[in-house]
């Protein structure tokens, strides 16, 4: 390669020629200021974190560039684990027809057998009665084979059964919200507390619920589900890439906000609150304006993922009580 091609090269990386390149070389610089390792999902982190503070329509351009990468692997596993779904539900079915016939074909058993017995209360009837007697004999065997068949078939509908089972058990994506699963959730929390623990950052959890007033002026449990439908979208809408959003458990969100100091959670929480509450609903001639508590609760390497979780429950009643954005965990509030 000649020199003169290897300086353009070198000025190429020096002097970015493309917005895209100037915001990458400036989340890299901050990294490096910050003495955070580079690695793909620390940056995959700061260039997200740094674009919450860029202009909206720099951050609408970089956001749009950004929706024409791939899917990614879990986006892929939730799609097989809907078709693996699909299959169940057709082989179920498949199952039901099969019983079906098997039925239909004992019900018509039954019946020759009473045609039989009328035909031989009439005199010299012995050739029909060959017949039925023939018939009757076609339809055992065809019953035997029918009920082996629905025997193994029932086998194979218990073992996918419990292999559906087995990857509902497994599965990360909540198809009811459209988030992550709990099991998820704790399994990401564990691997960023030993990032944490490698490289010093630091990083928030934040719970997110439906404020229970909104939820008492709705009587209808598809109406409520509706509400927390609504509430997960706005979570999505609101987060950054690297954040990790989860149904935790009976209507209550969770989000894992990497490389997020409280300060920034609590502005977040902000913002996600003012959203929530420019929302409305109109059930019949009710209107509805949504409304959520947020609590919030920093990483901490001394107490359990279970410890800190439960601290974010308590910013929750927190901020219930007090009617601020958010609630913060009463171990953080002195750090």
């Amino acid at each position: 390669m000649s020199m003169e091609r290897e300086g353009y090269r070198a000025k190429r990386l020096d002097e970015p020629t493309s917005e895209l390149e100037s915001y990458a070389r400036e989340v890299m610089e901050e990294m490096i200021r910050q003495s955070v390792p580079p690695t793909p999902s620390n940056f995959d982190a700061y260039f997200d974190k740094l674009l919450d503070n860029k202009p909206a329509p720099f951050r609408k351009r970089i956001l749009h560039l950004l929706e024409l990468e791939d899917a990614g692997d879990d986006e892929h596993q939730g799609v097989l684990e809907q078709y693996l779904k699909d299959a169940f539900s057709n082989v179920k079915k498949f199952l039901q027809h099969i019983n079906l016939l098997y039925k239909n074909l004992r019900h018509l058993e039954a019946l020759i057998e009473k045609r039989r017995f009328e035909v031989e209360a009439i005199a010299d009837k012995s050739a029909l009665d060959t017949l039925l007697e023939s018939t009757k004999k076609d339809i055992q065997t065809m019953g035997r084979i029918i009920k082996k068949e629905a025997g193994e078939l029932k086998e194979t509908y218990e073992a996918t059964s419990e292999l559906v089972h087995e990857v509902q058990d497994h599965a990360i994506h909540d198809e009811k919200y459209g988030v992550y699963k709990k099991n998820y959730l704790l399994k990401k929390l564990k691997q960023e507390e030993k990032l944490i623990g490698e490289f010093r950052h630091e990083s928030t959890v934040m719970m997110v619920r439906a404020n229970e007033d909104v939820l008492a002026q709705v009587g209808s449990a598809k109406v409520r589900h509706l509400i927390l439908r609504t509430i997960a979208r706005l979570l999505l809408k609101t987060s950054r890439r690297s954040d990790l959003i989860a149904h935790y458990d009976d209507g209550v969100f969770a989000i894992l906000m990497r490389h997020t100091s409280l300060q920034n959670a609590k502005m977040a929480s902000e913002r996600l609150k003012d959203l929530v509450g420019n929302t409305n609903f109109f059930v019949g001639d009710q209107e509805i304006m949504l409304d959520v508590e947020i609590g919030i609760a920093r990483i901490d390497l001394d107490r359990s993922t279970e410890q800190t979780i439960v601290c974010a429950l308590e910013g929750l009643d927190i901020a219930k009580k007090s009617g601020e954005a958010c609630g913060l965990c009463p171990q953080d509030i002195e750090i």
